[in-house]
C-alpha cells in the first residue's frame, strides 16, 4: 500500500456505483456574491471524464473501465487533496505527485525519477521549442565532436582533468557524461557509477572511493527536501531536517571551494589532483555515510519513534565511534527539544499541544484535548488519554521496571500501587492528575511554564535515564499529593464509598426492609410482568427515608462540591437483567477462557434480575467508581440481596410455624421432618449471610477505612515529612489500589470467582426459596391464619367487650379448643397425604445432596493459603459437626 500524505492528489469513487466524484458548475444564491459553492456530480462513464472530447463509440461504465486496469487520467475537477486542519496548505508543485510530478527539479527529487531524462526532453520541447529547434543541430554536433574520442584513449592527465570536473559535480548531486545515477535492477536503489570505457586503474580506485559520498548526498538531500514539505511529518522530523540541512550547507560550501580551486590559476605550480580531492573529502565521506545511515533509519518515522531510532542506532552501530556518536548526539540534542517541551508541559500542568501525535501520550477525549473539561457526569479515568508505545523514549524505558498487570475476572486491577508503577505509567497518570485538578478548579491556571534557559537542561534530563527518572518521580508525587488532598478532603470520596457500602453491600437493614415491604409483591412476579416504574419509585422513597443528611459546611464552595453522596442517591436506579447472577458469572468465565456462549435462558423473577446502578457518577468520584468497580459492587449486591431475601422468606415461614405451637402435641410426629428441614435451611442461610456480611465485608471495609482516614489526616495536616511506619496510601494510585484490593477480596471471598461453589450455593438458595413457596401454599390450604384471626377477635371481646359483645372466659376457651381440634385434624390429614410426604422427602434429598456437594467443595479448597477464608465458612456451617452429622444420618 502507498501512503497518502497531506496535499497528495486523490480521486473519490463511490463504492456502490463505481462513479467518480466531480465538481460541477458554480452555484450562486444571491446577487451580492459571485458564487456560494460548487455542485457535485457523480461521473459513471469513461466518456464523461473527458468532458465530451473523447469518442463516444464503445463507451463503457467507469467501474468496468477501472476493472480492466486501464490508466485513469482524471481532470482537475475530479482531483481532490487531503488537507490537515492543523497544517497550512502547500502549493501543488511542492508535492512529488499531481502537479509536482512535472516540476521535479524544484523539490530535490529529480535524480531518483527513473524517467527524468524523458521528462526533461519533453519539458524542454514544451517550454523552449523555438530555442531548442535552432540550437539542436549545433549542440548535437558540438557534443558529438567533444565526446567522439573515447576517454580511455586519452592521456592520464587529461582523464584526470575531465573526471575532476565531473566528480565535483557529482559531489553536489549533478549527473554528467561519465557519472550517472543508475541501478542494475528496477527494484534496487540507484547509486552513482562510472559510465564509459576503462580508465587508469589508480584513477578508477580513487573514483570508486569518492562515488559513495555522491550517492549518500543524494539520498540525504532527498530526505531533507521531501520531509520539509510535509507538515504531518511533525516538528521533530523537520528540526532533524533543518539540522542536517546546516551540515549539507557546510558541505556544499566546502565542495564549492574545491571547484574554485580546480578552475583558478595556480601561481605556485601545484594543481588540484584526484588524490588531493580524496584526501580533503575523507572527513566528509565519513560524515555523509553517518547521515545516510541516519536517514535510512528514520525514514517514515516521526516524533518519539524517530528519537528512539536515533538512540538505538547510536547504541548498536556507533558504540565507541567518536565521530558517529558526536554527529548523532548533536542531532539528538536539537531534535529532542520539542519533545522535552511537551514532556515538561505535560508533567507540570497536564497540558499538551501535539497536533502531529509525536509525544508518548495521545489525547483520546475531545473535551480533554480542547482543555474544556468541567465537572461532567460519567467521565472515567481510562477515557482521557493513552500511551503510544512507539513514541516512548529509550531513556524512559530503561528507567521503567515493567510489572505485569494482573486483572481480576471483573476487570478490577490487582496491582496498581505506586511501587509497581513503571516510569511510563507515572508519566501517563501525572498529566491526568493535573487535568483532573484543573477540571475541578476551572479558574486554576496551568502551572506548566518553560523558558529558553531551561530548554537545554530539559534535553539533558530527557536523554539521561537517571535524571529523567528523578524528574518524573518528583512531578508525579507533586501532582498526586494535590489530587489526593482534593479527593479525600474537598470531595470526600470516603463518604461516597460509605454510600456504596450501605446500599450496594446492604450494610444496614433499614433500607432492605423498607424497600421489600413495599416492593415484595411486585418482585415475586416474572420479569415481563414487573412494573419497573413502581419499583423505581419505591427505591427512591426508601433511599430518601434511609439516607443520612450530612451537615452543611461553612465554605459554600465546598458545600456545593463535596456532597457527592446526595448526588449518588439521586442518581441511583434499578436495572433488571435478563440473565441470572450465575449466568452472568459464567459469561465472564467463558470470556476469559475463550469458550463459546451458551443460549440457555429462562424467565427470571424480579428478585433474581434486580440490580442497582447509577444513571451517572459525578466527577471526580467517577475516577474512583468506574464501570469495572461498579460492576463488582453489583455482583456482590445481587448475591447478598438474593440470600437475604431467601432468609426473609424462611423467617416468615418460621413465624407461620409459631402458630402451630398449640397443635404440636397432635402433629409433632408428622410435622417433625418439615421442622427439621426448615431448621437446617435457616442454619445454612443465616450462617452464609453472616459470613458474607461480618467475616468478609466488614473486616475488609474496616481495614480500608482506617487507611483512607489516615491518608485523609495526612493530607489535612500537610505532613509531607511524616516518617511513620503506619501503612496508608500516600498517592492517588495507592488509594485506588486499596479500594481495588477491597473489591477483589470481597468478590473472591463471597465465592463469586469460584464457578463450582457459586453454582452450588445458588442451587441451595433456590431450593430453600421453592420450599418456602410450597409451605406457604400448605399453610394457606389449612386456613390457619383465619383461625388465628378469629381467636384474636374473641380474645379482644373477652378483654374489652361489653353487653352483647362480651363473652366469658370459659366460652372463649371452649371455642378456641374446638377450633384447635378441628384445625389439628385438618393439618394432620394434610401431613399424612402421600403427596405432602413425598414433597418433604424430595426437598430433603435435594437440599442434603447440594449441601453435601457444597461442603465437599469447601473441604477441597480451604487448605490452600489463598482460600483460607473458606475455612471460616466451613467452620460456621459445620459447627459442632451439625451439618456433617445431618448429612451422614441422611446417607
Amino acid at each position: 500500500r502507498i501512503p497518502v500524505y497531506y496535499g497528495d492528489s486523490i480521486i473519490l469513487r463511490n463504492y456502490w456505483t463505481g462513479g467518480i466524484l466531480s465538481i460541477g458548475d458554480a452555484l450562486a444564491f444571491d446577487a451580492s456574491s459571485r458564487f456560494s459553492g460548487w455542485s457535485l456530480n457523480i461521473i459513471t462513464s469513461s466518456y464523461q471524464m473527458n468532458n465530451g472530447t473523447a469518442n463516444t463509440e464503445d463507451d463503457i461504465p467507469i467501474i468496468e473501465y477501472m476493472q480492466r486496469h486501464n490508466q485513469c487520467r482524471p481532470t482537475r475537477k475530479e482531483t481532490f487533496q487531503i488537507v490537515s486542519p492543523d497544517a497550512p496548505l502547500c502549493p501543488d508543485w511542492v508535492h512529488p505527485t499531481g502537479d509536482g510530478l512535472d516540476r521535479i527539479y524544484l523539490n530535490g527529487t529529480y535524480l531518483l525519477q527513473r524517467d527524468r531524462h524523458q521528462l526533461r526532453s519533453e519539458m524542454e520541447l514544451n517550454l523552449f521549442s523555438e530555442v531548442r529547434t535552432r540550437s539542436l543541430s549545433y549542440d548535437d554536433d558540438h557534443c558529438q565532436d567533444e565526446h567522439n574520442q573515447q576517454l580511455g584513449l586519452q592521456r592520464i592527465d587529461t582523464q584526470e582533468r575531465i573526471l575532476l570536473d565531473e566528480i565535483i559535480g557529482a559531489m553536489m548531486g549533478l549527473e554528467g557524461h561519465y557519472f550517472q545515477l543508475q541501478s542494475e535492477n528496477e527494484n534496487d536503489p540507484p547509486y552513482f557509477s562510472f559510465v564509459g570505457d576503462e580508465i587508469d586503474s589508480s584513477l578508477a580506485s580513487l573514483v570508486s572511493r569518492i562515488l559513495p559520498l555522491c550517492t549518500n548526498f543524494v539520498y540525504v538531500n532527498r530526505y531533507v527536501e521531501s520531509t520539509l514539505c510535509y507538515y504531518e511529518c511533525g516538528v521533530i522530523a523537520r528540526i532533524l531536517c533543518e539540522s542536517i540541512g546546516y551540515i549539507l550547507q557546510e558541505y556544499l560550501a566546502f565542495v564549492s571551494n574545491l571547484n574554485y580551486s580546480l578552475h583558478e590559476e595556480h601561481t605556485d605550480g601545484i594543481e588540484v589532483s584526484m588524490s588531493m580531492i580524496h584526501v580533503q573529502i575523507k572527513p566528509s565521506i565519513r560524515t555523509m555515510s553517518v547521515l545516510a545511515r541516519i536517514v535510512n533509519t528514520v525514514q517514515g518515522k516521526k516524533g518519539g519513534a524517530l528519537l528512539v531510532s536515533l538512540q538505538n542506532l547510536m547504541a548498536k552501530h556507533y558504540n565507541g565511534d567518536e565521530k558517529g556518536n558526536e554527529i548523532i548526539l548533536q542531532l539528538l540534542n536539537k531534535c529532542a527539544a520539542p519533545y522535552a517541551r511537551m514532556m515538561r508541559s505535560w508533567m507540570n500542568g497536564g497540558r499538551l499541544h501535539d497536533p502531529c501525535n509525536e509525544f508518548m501520550i495521545e489525547i483520546t477525549s475531545r473535551a480533554f484535548r480542547d482543555s474544556h473539561v468541567t465537572i461532567k457526569q460519567g467521565m472515567e479515568w481510562i477515557d482521557w488519554c493513552k500511551v503510544q508505545d512507539e513514541n516512548v523514549l529509550k531513556s524512559i524505558s530503561i528507567s521503567s521496571i515493567d510489572a505485569p498487570k494482573k486483572r481480576s475476572i471483573f476487570g478490577v486491577e490487582r496491582h496498581r500501587s505506586t511501587s509497581s508503577m513503571s516510569a511510563v505509567d507515572k508519566v501517563h497518570t501525572t498529566g491526568k492528575y493535573w487535568r483532573t485538578i484543573h477540571a475541578c478548579n476551572e479558574s486554576a491556571p496551568f502551572s506548566a511554564h518553560s523558558d529558553g534557559n531551561e530548554e537545554c537542561d530539559d534535553v539533558k534530563h530527557l536523554l539521561n535515564p537517571l535524571s529523567l527518572s528523578r524528574f518524573i518521580d518528583h512531578a508525579y508525587q507533586k501532582a498526586s499529593d494535590s489530587l489526593l488532598d482534593l479527593l479525600l478532603n474537598k470531595y470526600d470520596v470516603l463518604s461516597s464509598l460509605i454510600f456504596m457500602k450501605k446500599y450496594f453491600l446492604l450494610d444496614q437493614g433499614d433500607f432492605f426492609v423498607d424497600f421489600l415491604d413495599a416492593a415484595e409483591e411486585e418482585l415475586v412476579q416474572e420479569l415481563p410482568n414487573v412494573s419497573q416504574g413502581r419499583v423505581q419509585n419505591w427505591l427512591a422513597s426508601s433511599v430518601a427515608k434511609t439516607i443520612e443528611v450530612a451537615p452543611p459546611r461553612t465554605n459554600s464552595q465546598e458545600n456545593n462540591t463535596a456532597s457527592h453522596s446526595s448526588q449518588l442517591a439521586s442518581s441511583l436506579r434499578f436495572n433488571f437483567k435478563k440473565k441470572s447472577l450465575n449466568e452472568q458469572l459464567e459469561d465472564f468465565h467463558r470470556r476469559g477462557n475463550g469458550s463459546k456462549k451458551r443460549s440457555n435462558q429462562r424467565n427470571l423473577s424480579g428478585f433474581e434480575a434486580l440490580e442497582l446502578d447509577f444513571e451517572s457518577v459525578p466527577f471526580p468520584t467517577s475516577l474512583v467508581l468506574n464501570v469495572q468497580q461498579i460492576r463488582s459492587y453489583q455482583f456482590v449486591f445481587r448475591q447478598i440481596f438474593f440470600a437475604k431475601y431467601v432468609e426473609r422468606q424462611l423467617v416468615h415461614m418460621w413465624t407461620d410455624h409459631q402458630l402451630l405451637k398449640q397443635m404440636m402435641v397432635t402433629i409433632r410426629r408428622e410435622f417433625g421432618p418439615t421442622l427439621s428441614l426448615r431448621r437446617r435451611m435457616i442454619h445454612f442461610i443465616q450462617n452464609f449471610v453472616y459470613y458474607m456480611k461480618f467475616d468478609v465485608i466488614e473486616p475488609n471495609w474496616r481495614a480500608m477505612e482506617s487507611k483512607l482516614r489516615a491518608a485523609q489526616d495526612y493530607c489535612s495536616n500537610n505532613d509531607a515529612n511524616n516518617t511513620s511506619r503506619e501503612s496508608f496510601p500516600r498517592t492517588v494510585d495507592d488509594m485506588l489500589m486499596e479500594h481495588n484490593q477491597f473489591l477483589i477480596c470481597i468478590v473472591t471471598q463471597c465465592l463469586l470467582t469460584n464457578s463450582d461453589l457459586i453454582k452450588t450455593v445458588t442451587k441451595l438458595m433456590t431450593t430453600c426459596l421453592l420450599f418456602t413457596t410450597e409451605i406457604k401454599k400448605f399453610i394457606a390450604s389449612t386456613k390457619l391464619h383465619e383461625y388465628h384471626e378469629i381467636t384474636r377477635v374473641e380474645r379482644s371481646k373477652l378483654r374489652h367487650g361489653k353487653g352483647s359483645k362480651y363473652i366469658s372466659g370459659a366460652e372463649f376457651r371452649a371455642k378456641r379448643d374446638e377450633r384447635i381440634k378441628r384445625c389439628s385434624e385438618r393439618i394432620l390429614g394434610e401431613l399424612k397425604t402421600p403427596t405432602y410426604q413425598h414433597m418433604i422427602r424430595r426437598f430433603d434429598e435435594v437440599f442434603s445432596t447440594h449441601l453435601a456437594t457444597f461442603m465437599k467443595l469447601l473441604k477441597e479448597d480451604h487448605g490452600s493459603r489463598s482460600n483460607a477464608h473458606l475455612a471460616n465458612l466451613m467452620m460456621q456451617l459445620d459447627y459442632n459437626y451439625f451439618v456433617s452429622s445431618s448429612i451422614s444420618t441422611k446417607e
